[in-house]
């Protein structure tokens, strides 16, 4: 019993900030009813962004990865997201490389990570380098401090 407890919250510590479609989800000819909303982002549609802000909330998981363009989503409802938020590809963290440009970006952590208030992120030079932290879920320009 205790081994499935620390295999579970092992589990928990490692989840990932996004969670991507997979090929399966894609193709679902049916979708439960069951309301767990979740926020689903699209791609832009030239070019393989690691980052995209078209997003849209669906009724669970399976609605939203059934949807035509639907790369990944976040856990939520996206109204529980700021307006501004850009979100991290979830296979943004394989990056391995980042230029050194200065566009000063604050990262928001996904829900692995608690903070005693406000929002829970880090300041990070530029986007490709707060994507690369697999536990940032989305991020904002600016400064942190700047961010409500």
């Amino acid at each position: 019993m205790n081994k499935i407890l620390i295999a579970l919250t092992i589990l928990g510590l490692c989840a990932a900030a996004n969670f991507k479609c997979t090929a399966e989800m894609k193709t679902a000819k049916a979708c439960t009813m069951e309301y767990m909303p979740v926020c689903g982002v699209k791609m832009a549609e030239k070019g393989s962004s690691k980052y995209s802000s078209i997003k849209a909330t669906y009724g669970n998981k399976c609605s939203a990865c059934a949807t035509e363009g639907v790369e990944f989503y976040a856990v939520g409802s996206c109204d529980e997201y700021p307006k501004n938020a850009t979100f991290c590809h979830p296979e943004a963290h394989l990056n391995l490389a980042c230029t050194r440009e200065l566009f000063p970006t604050c990262g928001l952590y996904d829900n692995s990570i608690t903070c005693d208030k406000g929002l829970c992120g880090s300041n990070f030079s530029n986007k490709c380098m707060a994507c690369t932290n697999e536990h940032v879920s989305y991020f904002m320009a600016g400064y942190c401090k700047n961010q409500k």
